[in-house]
């Protein structure tokens, strides 16, 4: 499954701002530096997310983007859905369960039926708290580890 990449850049600025929510702004120049992401393609993203209420721009020497809501307030589901103008992820609208499929078919849509659903559940449960805290554990418990606990 991939993601676009507006929701990939968007979800690892959200994810920096949530990293010092309290601390004031940050200018989209420094994330996008540090991210290794276009400053214009940034300031889109933050807009974007401006316009839905999800940041907020400082302006001025110490401007830049805040968070409005606490990390914990901030499922990734909503995130998503508020990147992609759409729910995270798009299951095939067009059903083939009607009249005349077989059990193969009805299996299959049965299967992406259930795929999505677990996919938007987990989403949901996710904050962006809960996985800036897994991360603050696995740097702690593991110092000079592998980058990331998982395989990519």
């Amino acid at each position: 499954m991939k993601f676009s990449t507006r929701t990939r850049y968007g979800l690892r600025a959200v994810l920096v701002l949530a990293s010092r929510f309290g601390q004031g702004s940050l200018p989209v120049s420094q994330i996008a530096k540090n991210q290794g992401i276009s400053v214009a393609y940034l300031e889109q993203i933050l807009n974007s997310l401006k316009r839905k209420g999800l940041v907020k721009s400082v302006r001025g020497p110490q401007g830049g983007y805040a968070l409005t809501k606490k990390p914990s307030e901030i499922p990734l589901d909503h995130l998503f859905g508020m990147l992609n103008g759409r729910e995270p992820v798009e299951e095939n609208s067009k059903t083939t369960s009607g009249h005349g499929a077989d059990e193969v078919q009805i299996a299959n849509e049965f299967f992406w039926m259930k795929f999505y659903s677990l996919i938007e559940k987990g989403l949901s449960e996710m904050t962006l708290k809960s996985l800036l805290d897994e991360a603050r554990r696995h740097k702690k418990s593991k110092p000079g580890a592998s980058h990331y606990p998982f395989n990519i």
